[in-house]
């Protein structure tokens, strides 16, 4: 009788093993809408968000947004990757449709700019019922503002997915 219990414990956490590993990629290339699942494997361990490309002429990429929840304990959080085309030294700005826009700051390297900021009750609420967001900041070359879309379409189901995943 306790060589069938422990049997039974084995196997039952042999499945829940196996199935929490499968599901752990489970996002990767999937599409909802304007937005795509994708992993990584960072120092051993398998890493997920979603992302959305945005493009110049449907070739060359100037922006990547991802949202995570890898890098908050508790929210998730969007990342903003660009070419070092964006002031660091001036404000970068965010706003979902007509709503008002946060502030946010930027990080470059020589090569990228990275602007990231928590998606807290109010900025969720507005990603989910969202058309789209606008990335605005001023650019190096012209020091005039330039204005990156980020379309919302199909954001609330890959949050989902990303939350079961």
């Amino acid at each position: 009788m306790k060589y069938q219990s422990i049997k039974t414990i084995f196997v039952s956490l042999l499945f829940l093993l196996t199935a929490q590993l499968s599901f752990a990629g489970a996002i990767q290339g999937k599409v909802f809408k304007d937005w795509q699942g994708s992993c990584q494997d960072v120092n051993g361990k398998e890493i997920c968000f979603v992302v959305q490309p945005l493009y110049v002429d449907n070739k060359a990429t100037i922006m990547v947004t991802t949202v995570d929840l890898v890098q908050h304990p508790k929210l998730p959080v969007v990342t903003f990757r660009l070419s070092k085309m964006l002031d660091a030294t001036k404000d970068v700005q965010f706003k979902v449709d007509k709503n008002q826009a946060i502030g946010l700051k930027a990080k470059c390297s020589e090569t990228a700019c990275l602007v990231h900021f928590l998606l807290d009750k109010r900025m969720m609420a507005e990603f989910k019922r969202g058309k789209q967001g606008v990335l605005a900041f001023i650019a190096t070359d012209t020091k005039k503002p330039r204005y990156f879309p980020v379309s919302l379409s199909g954001f609330t189901k890959a949050m989902s997915a990303l939350k079961k995943g």
